[in-house]
């Protein structure tokens, strides 16, 4: 997510600090070309939606590092379908529950794998990962407890920063400031010529409220998504947090 990009950004620059650049700057599958990624100072980062089975074998081999973002599914249909919507890849697609049926919960609609497969192959990738190159963050546990969160991507990234500069870095990147600086701080003209964000105003801050499902789902809906990920994840140990 914008997220956790800003707050590896702002951890690895060691410093409460907005960049100009905005994250669509980083969004790989957005890039038309990577001319832009090759002048950017090291340490790089990337945003991407991108299954873990496209992630070049060099990337871990060489020393990077993963940070996998997990949410509960129903709250990324939610956000994916107002993401779709905003930008005009819904086609045909007239409301959310045909988008959750049509193109989030069917397998071949292959949305970035769909949500099943993405987030079981990266449960796979993680247990075979013997250099310690994936963290996963729960976005549920960033809302929550951001500096716990903060601090333990610090950790991860090691980064030694005092409580009070993880403090100040968690409260920079609250939805509400990052939002502010989305429109205040950051440069959009950037991506300007993206074709991904040529139709929109900058989109990305909607709510980043967790539980924001209950108000899309009704209550057949809730019950056939529930029916549906018992069957899929019954061999897997991910743990989602659905509050």
């Amino acid at each position: 997510t914008h997220w956790a990009w800003e707050i590896v950004t702002m951890l690895l620059k060691q410093r409460a600090e907005y960049s100009k650049e905005p994250m669509e700057c980083s969004f790989l599958e957005a890039m038309p070309d990577f001319n832009f990624v090759h002048n950017l100072p090291f340490p790089r980062i990337f945003n991407m939606h991108i299954p873990i089975r496209w992630f070049p074998n060099q990337h871990i081999e060489n020393g990077a590092k993963i940070v996998h973002v997990l949410r509960n599914p129903k709250d990324i249909a939610v956000s994916m379908y107002h993401h779709f919507k905003n930008v005009g890849m819904l086609g045909d697609v007239e409301n959310f529950q045909i988008f959750l049926e049509k193109m989030f919960m069917n397998p071949k609609a292959q949305v970035m794998d769909g949500w099943f497969k993405f987030e079981k192959d990266f449960e796979k990738a993680k247990k075979n990962d013997k250099l310690g190159a994936i963290i996963t963050v729960h976005y549920e546990s960033l809302k929550k407890n951001p500096v716990q969160e903060t601090k333990r991507l610090a950790e991860y990234l090691n980064v030694e920063l005092s409580k009070e500069e993880i403090t100040e870095i968690s409260d920079k990147c609250s939805f509400k400031k990052l939002k502010l600086a989305s429109q205040t701080v950051k440069d959009n003209s950037l991506v300007a010529n993206v074709e991904l964000f040529k139709k929109t105003e900058p989109f990305v801050h909607r709510k980043g409220e967790i539980g924001d499902w209950k108000n899309h789902f009704t209550v057949a809906m809730n019950e056939n998504f529930d029916a549906i990920f018992k069957e899929e994840m019954k061999n897997s140990n991910i743990q989602v947090q659905f509050e």
